[in-house]
């Protein structure tokens, strides 16, 4: 970029056409699995990546990273099983396992934001004196 920086961001339906561009030319290159359990469930995340070879025109756009997630949570006498496909764009390369940390930390951060806002507003309508 001519700033200098780099960026990754979520690829949504809001750019449909590159999202749908992606999806029809994603050729996995690296593929790196993590797997958590804890808290009664049992996280599977596959983040594969591989160059841009589509035929829109992105500033920068280096590599398109791909992460499924399977969620099974363990519910009394039956598993429900969560799937979800999320797209990323990046203006830089790196290793799945780089990106996964990326990520992921970012969502971490996201989490905690989130997180700390619910929590103020809980203590805010409890904090009427009457």
């Amino acid at each position: 970029m001519d700033s200098g920086n780099d960026y990754i961001g979520a690829l949504k339906g809001n750019q449909s056409g590159l999202l749908k561009d992606v999806e029809a030319n994603f050729q996995p290159e690296q593929i790196d699995l993590q797997i958590n359990k804890g808290h009664g469930r049992i996280e599977k995340r596959t983040v594969s990546i591989c160059k841009y070879q589509g035929q829109r025109d992105w500033p920068g756009l280096e590599t398109v990273i791909r992460v499924q997630s399977e969620r099974q949570i363990i519910k009394q006498n039956f598993i429900e099983v969560e799937t979800e496909t999320r797209y990323y764009i990046a203006s830089f390369t790196a290793t799945a396992d780089t990106f996964a940390q990326k990520i992921r930390s970012y969502w971490d951060v996201e989490n905690k934001v989130h997180y700390g806002r619910r929590c103020d507003s809980r203590r805010r309508s409890f904090s009427h004196s009457y």
